[in-house]
């Protein structure tokens, strides 16, 4: 007997024949914006501010932060994923599950976490432009036709309900100045986050095993708790110089630790080579600003 579709399930509202019908043009471009939201992007980026600290004004001990919401992200998604089983949209070039979307969560964890930590700059700015991008992202998801509205707004939703618990759970908020960071976390805050990315992760892999960015997530997790136990405090404590040598070192080490997680995942199904090859990535990376930079 043929199971009856859920309301769900056909959840469009006409947002996959609009998005049919849009130009190449567009369809084109968003398709470049959608990158916004993109894991592998979002590691970059967030491995760069902790290599270099406050010099882009997201303090290094904020940037392992934003990379545990990052990580949370993952683990989030892909069980909520697989938990409501919900099909994207038909003529998605994707496959798997559509609901809720990960780029439109990752992304409001990540830049709206950014929003929140960054030491620059006006705060409301900062969320205007975190937001902006976050609807950017989430837009072209639709636009796509890789997600339908819905799956997008829940993202969002769930992204911001995510960062509001955590930050209210650790190193809450501050709203007195205009300027400079909302939130300040301490050392023990990055380490529960990091453990509860892994929470996170290893509670997807009963519904989800073989999925691949969720054992990078996991492995990357797993890593970072360790590394930040060990080198956390002195990591933070490190500058590294704007000079050939220490650039150099620094440089070629976030490339080494980012293509081998990245490249690893890509090329390989076996799980404990993933998570291996991801825990050693993220221990190279939070280890950098120790082994090559200057301890106060």
């Amino acid at each position: 007997m043929t199971s009856p579709v859920t309301p769900l399930a056909t959840r469009g509202v006409g947002e996959v024949a609009f998005a049919e019908s849009l130009p190449d043009v567009v369809a084109g471009l968003f398709w470049w914006l959608t990158h916004l939201g993109n894991p592998y992007l979002l590691l970059a980026l967030v491995a760069l501010a902790y290599l270099f600290g406050d010099r882009v004004g997201l303090p290094r001990r904020s940037a392992a932060f934003a990379l545990g919401l990052g990580l949370c992200a993952i683990g989030l998604t892909i069980g909520l994923k697989h938990a409501f089983a919900l099909p994207r949209p038909p003529v998605s070039y994707r496959g798997g599950y559509g609901f809720p979307s990960g780029h439109a969560l990752g992304s409001t964890a990540f830049w709206g976490g950014v929003g929140v930590l960054a030491t620059r700059g006006r705060w409301r700015r900062r969320l205007t432009v975190a937001g902006v991008v976050v609807a950017v992202v989430a837009l072209s998801r639709v636009l796509i036709g890789v997600h339908y509205l819905v799956d997008v707004v829940a993202g969002v939703g769930i992204g911001v309900a995510f960062l509001a618990a955590v930050f209210a759970a650790g190193p809450g908020f501050s709203i007195g100045d205009q300027i400079g960071a909302l939130a300040t976390p301490e050392h023990q805050h990055v380490t529960a986050l990091f453990v509860l990315a892994l929470g996170l992760g290893l509670l997807g892999l009963f519904v989800a095993p073989s999925e691949s960015e969720l054992l990078l997530g996991v492995g990357t997790a797993l890593g970072a708790v360790l590394s930040w136990h060990r080198f956390g405090s002195r990591a933070t404590a490190a500058t590294i110089d704007i000079s050939p040598r220490p650039l150099a070192l620094s440089g070629g080490g976030l490339v080494v630790a980012l293509a081998v997680m990245s490249g690893v995942t890509e090329l390989t199904e076996n799980a404990r080579i993933v998570v291996a090859a991801s825990a050693i990535g993220a221990t190279v990376l939070l280890a950098l600003p120790v082994l090559v930079g200057d301890e106060a």
